[in-house]
């Protein structure tokens, strides 16, 4: 700031450093609640580090707090930017270090910082060499915190870490034109607080000589209004004054450039000329009411056409004033948000893009334990299909676990797929053997429960996926466990069982009484519900085995659709 207030007066450079200040005392409360209430999100997507996570949060909000209690005392304001930009560079440290946890370069959790970025240097009057080191800092120590504590770099962590980079410089670039547009509007704000002051000190002081006096006044007065309209044409938002009909009375000159034309030309023009057909009744029956009843709008998002029939995304404030000889008019205060829409999609197709990419090596990945046996084509199509039907309808139950979220389902349904991937470590001898096995031979097709998960909980070390990993990991082990207690391979006993397990096991079940194999016949549909009835407290939940008969005919017409072999693609 020490720029910003070399070339202003003493008052006006103290107002600046009381201001930052105040907003730096709110930009550490605002803190303290945010990054307490994030936990909510460490629960629902990263719930194996939920306490390691909790506790980095704790720990930074008690500095916060603590930082807090120093600012109120007089010795410590006059170094609240020190303070401000130390819990900036911290916080940047804490989330880094949750991205480390969660996969490096690759993993989401960086937005925080860019929150960071976006909230507080908004708020805070920082100059541009603030603004650009802050940023730049806060770079520095997400890139190395991250590259010091992941694993050697891949091809693809290089991809994630350069798309953030792009990313992560462009909202300190655009936060920084932000910062110094509003520093200088400020700096001429305050500027003309310190002219009013001066000038009714002088009124009181002065009683004789008035009409020289407001003469002079009148003259300092035009050099001031001139000065605020270079500053109202030079502001890089689009500044328009409407009537009450939405006509343009005027418009600042960046304005006029946004919208292809020029002030004179969109003077007693339509504001809805300027609009698409499905957003001008934003402009009629939302803005222009809202502003009759005296109230203000703030942060409206819609959309702008250009004379050239460009669209822009924009995001609009306003409020009436009073115009010397006019009528009651509105200020609109509009800003572009095109870049800044057009990165939100970016972010939003790359993460939809690697999530296909997942679930189709994830098929891919489980298709490897069936490829030894052609009859069972389909069976990992099947199972997914039977898992989100018997998972939905437990979902639907007044007295449904709190664990079954929309998220649960998706991941089940992903990892249920891979319930025999162990079977990979099998003999051929033993897998597809058309006879009964030996008790030797079956001991040896137990080991797949432990082969699979252990596989799993390999590749869970090394991937953010961790949330369908550690269900595949208790399906693979479990499925195989019997609600009364003699299954493989632990021998647990009801809900000891873990819930993703004890609802494959079921659809695992009915697939194969359903499926031809080498040693059988395909059972009836009517056939297997009675069997899986019958094994109701003892191979099965009996609660699951109620929301399985209430579904079986969706059962039925999932296998009658996707049997005896369909090859359909992962979505």
């Amino acid at each position: 700031m020490e720029q910003a207030v070399t070339t202003v007066p003493l008052q006006v450079a103290q107002e600046i450093d009381q201001l930052f200040y105040q907003r730096t005392r709110i930009c550490l409360w605002l803190g303290a609640v945010f990054f307490s209430f994030f936990s909510l999100l460490d629960f629902v997507h990263a719930r194996e580090f939920f306490t390691l996570f909790l506790g980095y949060r704790l720990c930074f909000v008690l500095i916060l707090i603590a930082l807090l209690q120093l600012l109120r005392l007089q010795e410590f304001k006059h170094h609240c930017r020190k303070v401000m930009f130390g819990a900036i560079l911290l916080g940047t440290l804490v989330i880094s270090l949750m991205t480390v946890q969660l996969g490096g370069f690759s993993s989401g959790y960086y937005v925080g910082i860019l929150l960071m970025i976006a909230g507080g240097f908004s708020v805070l009057p920082l100059n541009i060499s603030q603004s650009l080191g802050l940023g730049g800092a806060m770079y520095i120590i997400y890139a190395l915190t991250v590259y010091l504590g992941s694993p050697p770099v891949s091809g693809e962590e290089l991809n994630c870490f350069i798309n953030n980079t792009f990313f992560f410089l462009s909202i300190v670039i655009v936060t920084t034109v932000q910062c110094f547009d509003e520093i200088q509007t400020l700096l001429s704000s305050l500027r003309t607080q310190k002219n009013l002051r001066s000038i009714n000190e002088e009124l009181q002081e002065y009683t004789g000589g008035l009409e020289s006096l407001v003469k002079e006044r009148m003259a300092e007065q035009e050099e001031s209004d001139l000065k605020f309209r270079d500053l109202y044409n030079n502001i890089l938002d689009l500044v328009v004054l409407i009537n009450d009909r939405g006509i343009i009375q005027m418009i600042n000159h960046h304005g006029a450039q946004l919208l292809e034309l020029s002030s004179q030309a969109l003077k007693n023009r339509p504001l809805t000329d300027f609009l698409p057909p499905q957003d001008q009744d934003i402009l009629t029956k939302k803005i222009l009411v809202k502003l009759a009843r005296g109230r203000q709008v703030q942060g409206m998002q819609m959309r702008l056409l250009t004379y050239q029939g460009r669209l822009l995304d924009v995001e609009l404030s306003g409020n009436s004033v009073t115009m010397p000889e006019q009528q009651l008019c509105y200020q609109l205060i509009i800003r572009d948000i095109t870049l800044t829409k057009q990165i939100e999609k970016q972010v939003l197709e790359s993460k939809q893009l690697l999530d296909t990419s997942r679930q189709a090596a994830i098929f891919g990945l489980a298709s490897l334990a069936e490829c030894r046996d052609e009859d069972t084509g389909a069976h990992l199509l099947r199972i997914r299909a039977y898992t989100r039907i018997l998972a939905t309808e437990l979902a639907l139950s007044p007295d449904a676990p709190a664990i079954i979220t929309d998220t649960f389902i998706e991941d089940l349904c992903i990892s249920s797929m891979l319930h025999d991937i162990g079977k990979i470590g099998i003999p051929d001898s033993i897998l597809l053997k058309p006879a009964r096995l030996t008790q030797e031979e079956f001991a040896v097709i137990k080991q797949h429960c432990d082969l699979g998960s252990n596989a799993l909980a390999s590749a869970e070390r090394d991937s953010e996926s961790r949330s369908f990993l550690r269900l595949g990991q208790e399906i693979t082990r479990c499925h195989h466990e019997r609600w009364d207690g003699t299954g493989y391979p632990a021998g647990l006993k009801g809900e000891k069982i873990p819930l993703a397990a004890r609802i494959v096991s079921l659809v695992d079940v009915y697939d194969a009484l359903t499926s031809t194999r080498p040693y059988k016949e395909a059972f009836s549909h009517e056939e297997s519900c009675r069997i899986i009835l019958s094994e109701s407290g003892h191979l099965f939940d009996p609660v699951i085995v109620a929301a399985f008969l209430r579904r079986e005919q969706e059962f039925d017409g999932a296998r009658q659709q996707m049997y005896p072999t369909q090859i359909l693609p992962v979505i």
